[in-house]
């Protein structure tokens, strides 16, 4: 039994080009009376073309996180994560958060005597711990319930080889089967 999955990582530069983006927006709108219209026009247009870029590329230098290219293997004996194999005995202050798997519905409120559902995505899930004193922290993404499933027998084998670790989750397990089987 194993899960292997997608790990985000986050870019530390990204919300300072950001803000320099801003800045220069603000800039070139406050000084854009004192410019010629051909320079205004071009500029209207490197900002969009900048705007549009930072969408629709995901590995821009505005994307504040991107996929990393080493995958997340949990297993009941180790986490693998790249080329990395660490035996689960010897991880410290291990901490699995599990927000929700992808397409995950649930009532959010009643409005009008109807339940409106929310789909979660599965790309806020967190684990993590410290491995021959060097601290880890990843963002994981669960795809479906099938991963949060195999996940948490994994979790249980752990706690069963007296694994010492803490687990927690933005919705109890028995209310996550509970909508799945509705």
């Amino acid at each position: 039994m194993k899960l292997t999955t997608t790990v985000y990582k986050y870019k530390r530069s990204a919300p300072w080009m950001i803000a320099l983006m801003v800045l220069a927006t603000v800039l070139f709108f406050f000084f854009s009376s004192t410019f010629h219209p051909i320079i205004n026009a071009l500029g209207i247009a490197v900002l969009i073309f900048l705007a549009v870029y930072a969408v629709l590329r995901p590995k821009s230098v505005f994307s504040l996180r991107s996929v990393d290219d080493r995958k997340l293997v949990f297993s009941p004996d180790e986490l693998i994560w790249g080329t990395l194999r660490m035996p689960i005995h010897e991880l410290e202050k291990l901490d699995v958060y599990i927000y929700a798997f992808d397409t995950f519905k649930h009532p959010a409120m009643i409005s009008a005597g109807r339940k409106i559902f929310t789909t979660e995505y599965g790309d806020k899930n967190t684990i993590s711990f410290l491995y021959r004193s060097v601290s880890y922290d990843l963002t994981f993404y669960l795809g479906t319930f099938k991963h949060y499933d195999t996940l948490v027998k994994i979790m249980q084998s752990w706690r069963e080889k007296g694994i010492d670790f803490s687990a927690r989750s933005a919705f109890t397990d028995s209310y996550i089967r509970e909508q799945e089987n509705r």
